[in-house]
């Protein structure tokens, strides 16, 4: 479900990306501190484009030091001091992390759920201490999951239902970056559709996988496909919905009062959403040739 968010590196000027790799540094370091080592694990592309537009959205200090980490004990790497602009992402990060080891651990395969087991274990106390700090984001994440299970469990075909759950979790998330009442609004819409193209590119990645194990996927449901993956019309179908996700997602975006990061942002957005979903198509392209 995470890890589809990231920049077009080849467009990115090499002090943009030291920023970026700068927030993905300080909210590890904050995942750390506030949460313990275990949640660093957890840390994906997503969470570090999260913390950038909490950044972007606000005046907080936010100062560049370069800093040794585990990753990097020999070596400092630039490092972004900024804990309390980072607060709120890596909290919203460790609720939502949570609940997605406990969705593998009740809907995976022997061996992935007992790692899902293991790992849910590790993050509980993080989610706990998330969830104190803002006890309605974690109700509210925690319904709509609920709400993701049970139209699972129906076996929805709809990709608009079904990524529906997913869509209301990152625009309330999103929401929360702005005490402005119309940015507000409009941080919720652009959520809404980045959880849309997490939710459709996390299903595109898992076709075959869940087609093997008759694992829940509304791409397949959807095309009715029951005895063979025709994975060019399924394909299309995923393109289509990612072309008009990113559409929306651009007119939400330009509505937006970016204060800072802004080249690195409309990389992401402009490039590197696009970028990530074609780089799936052509690794199944290339695996259908082999």
């Amino acid at each position: 479900m995470f890890g589809y968010v990231k920049p077009f590196k080849p467009h990115l000027r090499m002090c943009e990306y030291d920023i970026y790799q700068a927030v993905y540094c300080g909210l590890c370091k904050v995942l750390g501190k506030s949460y313990g080592f275990s949640s660093r694990m957890t840390l994906s592309y997503d969470f570090a484009f999260l913390g950038l537009m909490a950044l972007a959205m606000n005046d907080s200090e936010a100062e560049v030091v370069p800093q040794r980490c585990v990753a990097h004990p020999l070596k400092k790497t630039p490092c972004l001091k900024s804990p309390d602009g980072l607060d709120y992402t890596a909290a919203a990060a460790s609720i939502l992390i949570y609940h997605k080891i406990k969705d593998d651990a009740a809907d995976s395969g022997f061996f992935k759920k007992i790692g899902a087991f293991f790992m849910l274990g590790a993050t509980k106390g993080t989610y706990k201490k998330a969830a104190a700090k803002y006890p309605d984001l974690a109700e509210y994440v925690e319904e709509q999951m609920k709400q993701q299970s049970k139209l699972e469990k129906e076996n929805c075909k709809s990709v608009d239902r079904a990524s529906e759950p997913s869509s209301n979790i990152l625009g309330e998330i999103a929401s929360r970056l702005s005490d402005d009442p119309e940015q507000k609004r409009i941080l919720h819409r652009f959520g809404y559709l980045l959880g849309r193209y997490i939710y459709i590119s996390d299903a595109f990645d898992d076709l075959e996988k869940d087609f093997r194990r008759r694992g829940f996927n509304p791409l397949i449901l959807g095309d009715s496909v029951i005895n063979e993956l025709n994975l060019p019309i399924v394909q299309k179908k995923a393109e289509d919905s990612i072309n008009f996700t990113l559409g929306a997602l651009a007119d939400s975006y330009v509505q937006l009062e970016i204060k800072r990061f802004k080249p690195i942002l409309d990389n992401i957005v402009y490039l590197g959403l696009k970028n990530t979903f074609y780089d799936l198509i052509k690794k199944k392209e290339e695996k259908r040739e082999e």
